[in-house]
């Protein structure tokens, strides 16, 4: 008689064990760079590099990375870049560095500078995002930075 109950008891206790786990926290991207890399008469190769803060005891993979570098003109938004990287394994517990390369034409350098000279400031902005997968959950993270250059 006792050993049905203890066989039920233990079946409970480890199917509940799984609900006493906390819950993931969101994990956060920020933009922490653009570098050049190189510079041809056309064009001009950058790398953003981004940091992926994964405070989860629990790897994670950057399943979509999708973002816009633009400059202000006026307070309009003019297309510099687009950039894209998926499956990228990010750390448990900590923070991963990404680097994603990025080819801009130089025309609306050129543009952007011009504006530069004029203003006393380039305002340049980065708006994306990323969507890590946990396996047992998913997380579209935003992100976004402005920097003001003086040329």
């Amino acid at each position: 008689m006792w050993r049905p109950a203890v066989i039920l008891l233990t079946i409970a206790l480890l199917c509940s064990a799984g609900c006493a786990a906390p819950p993931l926290e969101k994990p956060t991207v920020t933009v922490d760079g653009i570098g050049i890399e190189s510079v041809t008469p056309a064009r001009t190769d950058l790398s953003l590099r981004l940091i992926v803060e994964n405070p989860n005891p629990i790897g994670a993979t950057l399943t979509r990375l999708s973002f816009d570098v633009y400059f202000l003109d006026a307070e309009q938004a003019v297309d510099l870049a687009h950039g894209e990287q998926e499956g990228i394994e990010i750390r448990p517990d900590g923070e991963t560095n990404v680097t994603v390369p990025v080819t801009v034409d130089n025309a609306p350098l050129v543009r952007a500078f011009l504006r530069g000279l004029q203003d006393g400031a380039i305002t340049f902005r980065v708006n994306g995002s990323a969507t890590l997968d946990y396996s047992i959950a998913t997380f579209e993270v935003p992100f976004s930075r402005t920097i003001e250059v003086r040329p």
